[in-house]
């Protein structure tokens, strides 16, 4: 019989092997979502290890693969492409004339498996019942781009008979990469608690594989050197990250030096892409500037280099927040907009526990930008304070992180945009072949 090895959610098995580790998922987990989990009946349950995580902490995981919305619509659109193919060349040898129905849209495909709920599925093949229950009927089956009618013509058996729930499911799945499939399940919200389950220890057991072919984490391929323009920023971010949002901490790498950072300052920042565009450095690289005056006209400039797709460079975000800000001048004092003026990073921590109004003092003026340069007084006691909190209420009270947590959406995102750029550069590859 041999030992199935397979990656699953719920009920649905989504790519498996037989005696072999088969495909490597370690980049869905972290080494904390290595678990002993249980099979077999409750009197005879048995317990082996391997790895099990929400669909909640995988689906952010799959965006930094570029599993998106975005590339599972390139996916449905290269297999419609090449199942339109696929009956054009059947229509020239096969005598019999086949009535195709029109194939889903990928919004309707997305719908349907929107509806799908992993854990709920049966895994019986109730053949025997008048109206079994089925997520995708055989007529259903017809209209998606991947059905091969060989498959079921002349067998002595229907379509419907063989399946059961979570199979037919995994039917509706089936032509998208495993990964896309998961990320397409956690559109809907009542997914995101279900499981996602990498049961290696049957294989381990068996002979079949060692233990230590199965570890969780990411090759360095699919990691983001985050760059920022001094050391300080790259802590915050660090920071940030681990607080709101642990379970991708392990994506992104920081140019960590204590002392003599090398790319301190806008400047320096351009300095060090211009140099990896000219050494054509394969890696993911994100450069982050500040949303002050010489951050924006230093990423304008930047982004007009000729950039590798694997380099993205972006500022953190323009706030609201921002807009009416307590300011201090030649003039005297003032609320003025510090958008694109003199938001540094620092401006976006809680400046509320510490007992001194934030206050912007302006600089001088910046010829790049066309305007005054501004930054926050204090800016290294509002950092200390943020680097020492620890996710909970302390005896400063809470932390307001909605400000920081904008800016690290910032960075997530062109993070995502390369990783998704890569694998829909794959597909359109498939499809030139």
């Amino acid at each position: 019989m041999g030992t199935i090895i397979s990656l699953d959610i719920g009920a649905i098995e989504l790519t498996w092997s037989k005696n072999h580790p088969g495909i490597d998922h370690g980049s869905l987990y972290q080494s904390q979502d290595r678990k002993a989990i249980r099979t077999g009946s409750r009197s005879r349950a048995q317990a082996s290890p391997g790895y099990r995580a929400s669909l909640l902490s995988v689906a952010p995981r799959l965006e930094l693969m570029g599993h998106t919305l975005v590339r599972a619509k390139a996916e449905y659109e290269a297999a419609i492409a090449f199942g339109i193919q696929e009956r054009r060349d059947r229509a020239e040898w096969d005598p019999e004339p086949i009535e195709w129905p029109e194939m889903f849209t990928f919004e309707e495909v997305c719908h349907r498996i929107a509806a799908v709920r992993p854990q709920k599925l049966s895994t019986a093949i109730d053949d025997e019942q008048q109206e079994p229950r089925r997520i995708v009927t055989e007529a259903d089956m017809r209209r998606l781009p991947w059905y091969e009618i060989d498959t079921y013509r002349g067998q002595s058996f229907e379509a419907d008979i063989v399946f059961s729930e979570s199979t037919s499911a995994g039917y509706l799945l089936g032509g998208f990469d495993p990964y896309t499939a998961l990320r397409l399940l956690a559109e809907a919200p009542e997914n995101l608690e279900c499981d996602v389950t990498w049961h290696f220890g049957p294989l381990v057991e068996g002979g079949y594989a060692e233990a230590d072919e199965f570890e969780a984490g990411l090759p360095d391929a699919a990691t983001f050197l985050i760059v920022t323009e001094g050391s300080s920023d790259a802590k915050i971010l660090r920071h940030a990250i681990s607080l709101y949002c642990p379970e991708i901490s392990d994506f992104f790498r920081y140019v960590d030096m204590e002392e003599g950072y090398p790319f301190s300052g806008t400047g320096n920042l351009q300095k060090f892409i211009q140099g990896f565009i000219a050494l054509r450095t394969p890696i993911n690289v994100v450069a982050v500037f500040d949303n002050d005056a010489e951050g924006v006209a230093a990423c304008l400039k930047t982004q007009q280099l000729g950039l590798r797709d694997s380099y993205k460079v972006c500022r953190l975000p323009d706030l609201v927040d921002f807009e009416h800000f307590a300011t201090r001048g030649p003039t005297g004092d003032a609320v003025a907009n510090i958008n694109g003026r003199a938001a540094a990073i620092e401006c976006y921590l809680d400046l509320t526990r510490i007992r001194r109004p934030a206050l912007i003092e302006w600089g001088g003026f910046s010829r790049d930008a066309g305007q005054y340069q501004g930054s926050l007084l204090g800016k290294t006691a509002y950092m200390e304070d943020f680097l020492s909190f620890k996710g909970r209420k302390d005896r400063r009270g809470k932390y307001d992180m909605s400000k920081i947590i904008a800016a690290v959406a910032v960075v997530v995102s062109a993070c995502v945009s390369i990783a998704e750029a890569r694998g829909i550069a794959v597909i359109a590859r498939r499809r030139r072949r």
